[in-house]
């Protein structure tokens, strides 16, 4: 039952305070009058500090406190006296000496002319072992960890972040998230962010556009971010990961450098001396000498297969260089190269007997690329398209705006791709099991081709195909910027 005491000569404390609640109520409560003399308890506060509800009522609340504080808390006790307080973090004392982390809340109760303090008592030791190790795990974290609520301001950070932005974690704490933004991106930033709150997901880091955070010095860095949404008893928080791209992009540029290099030193070797071969070889063909129809049949093979080395060599150092290349600043109207394209390939569909339509919006975005490199896409994916498309079937071509990017999509009627190759179509060098088996003409370099240079663009191709009935493919490119 719960602890009942007499104040003064005045009687029991009211019943109005239901004591059956109380005693029901999970966390500790402690009732003190206004002299400070603890009154009434329950047995959870029992269980909480070690003592009895005998042993608690008439003793000073500050019994409950560690004795550093004792001094100086009737003090403040008069102060906040008639107030509510809620959820004060403040320390407990148990009968064996033992301190915890305790969270309170404080309410006035008044009965007549008579005024007691209710004080709500819990003990987030077990919390607080959660958040160290929570903690713990955070700042084991290679990358830097920080983690905001929904109005945007730091709730936490790892450790790690001092290394990438300068700041120590605990004065990141408290600070809106902004201040590790560049400032001329703090409005874009505070729109994604709420965008992101209305629609919590996990969003990994990728190859989109760069990002840059802000050093406390005011530098900027090139960074990667993944977003996730961390749930809690109270909100959903936002926990960003944040990698320093520094050191990566510093080793990229070297790479690129050295990539071109080889293409250049490959370019010379292999297509000088091919050229002059083809070149001969013509002057030889075309020579108004007679030669012998079994010399000029020899010279025609050499000469086909000299020229077929030198497309492949040509594609195979364009792979190498597509995406070192990147997008140009110039704007493209991928209608006019997609109608380009498909008039170029009207002599092959005519020949194969394979109907060509193209629908090109003209009003389709602009994007921001490398015509001629773009032109290849297309030119590789219509060009694939007739060639696995047997009489009779048709080809379809499209550019429009779709889903807030320019998109090409070619569609045929042709032999289709087996589930199991799909994810290898668009790997250097790789032809399926359909095309070897027909000795189709080709050496698995178009696909590929394709994508460097869409990644290279910014942006993104899929393929989707059934056997027998056709393949779809679809290129994604952002729009050049406004």
């Amino acid at each position: 039952m719960v602890a009942m005491a007499r104040i003064g000569a005045d009687g029991l404390v009211a019943p109005s305070l239901h004591a059956g609640i109380v005693e029901a109520m999970p966390d500790a409560v402690v009732v003190a009058d206004p002299e400070g003399r603890i009154v009434l308890t329950n047995p959870r506060a029992a269980e909480v500090f070690g003592w009895s509800e005998d042993e608690l009522v008439g003793r000073a609340i500050e019994i409950l406190m560690p004795p550093r504080y004792r001094a100086r808390h009737p003090r403040l006790r008069r102060g906040y006296a008639g107030l509510r307080m809620n959820l004060l973090e403040l320390r407990g004392y148990r009968k064996d000496g033992t301190e915890f982390p305790a969270e309170i809340s404080l309410a006035t109760i008044v009965e007549g002319s008579s005024t007691w303090t209710c004080a709500t008592v819990r003990d987030i030791t077990e919390r607080k072992r959660s958040e160290e190790r929570f903690r713990q795990l955070v700042d084991a974290a290679p990358d830097p960890l920080v983690i905001t609520d929904a109005a945007g301001t730091i709730v936490l950070a790892s450790e790690q972040a001092q290394a990438v932005f300068g700041w120590t974690a605990d004065e990141l704490v408290g600070e809106p998230i902004e201040v590790l933004v560049p400032t001329r991106y703090h409005e874009t930033h505070r729109r994604m962010r709420q965008r992101f709150a209305a629609n919590p997901r996990f969003r990994p880091m990728g190859s989109g556009q760069e990002l840059y955070a802000r050093h406390r010095d005011g530098s900027e860095i090139p960074v990667a971010i993944s977003l996730a949404p961390l749930v809690t008893e109270d909100e959903v928080l936002l926990s960003a990961s944040i990698r320093d791209l520094t050191e990566r992009n510093r080793v990229q540029t070297q790479v690129d450098q050295v990539r071109e290099d080889l293409v250049a030193t490959v370019s010379h070797e292999m297509r000088t001396p091919l050229t002059s071969i083809i070149g001969y070889l013509e002057l030889v063909l075309d020579s108004a000498d007679p030669l012998p129809p079994s010399a000029r049949s020899m010279l025609e093979i050499v000469h086909q297969n000299a020229y077929r080395e030198l497309r492949l060599v040509n594609d195979l150092l364009t792979v190498a260089s597509a995406g070192a290349e990147g997008p140009s600043a110039g704007l493209v109207d991928m209608s006019e190269v997609v109608l380009a394209a498909v008039a170029h390939a009207r002599a092959l569909a005519e020949d194969r007997g394979v109907d060509l339509h193209v629908t090109a919006d003209p009003g389709a975005r602009a994007v921001s690329g490398r015509a001629h490199r773009l032109r290849q896409v297309v030119d590789n994916l219509v060009s694939n398209a007739l060639k696995f498309t047997p009489e009779g079937g048709s080809v379809r071509v499209t550019c429009r705006d779709l889903d807030g990017r320019t998109t090409v999509t070619v569609e045929d009627t042709g032999t289709g791709i087996e589930p199991d190759e799909l994810p290898m179509v668009f790997e250097r060098l790789y032809r399926t099991r359909a095309a070897v088996d027909a000795c189709t003409p080709g050496v698995g370099i178009g696909l590929s081709l394709v994508r460097s240079i869409t990644q290279g663009h910014g942006g993104t191709v899929e393929m989707r195909s059934t056997p027998g009935a056709g393949t779809t493919v679809r290129v994604r490119l952002p729009y050049a910027a406004a």
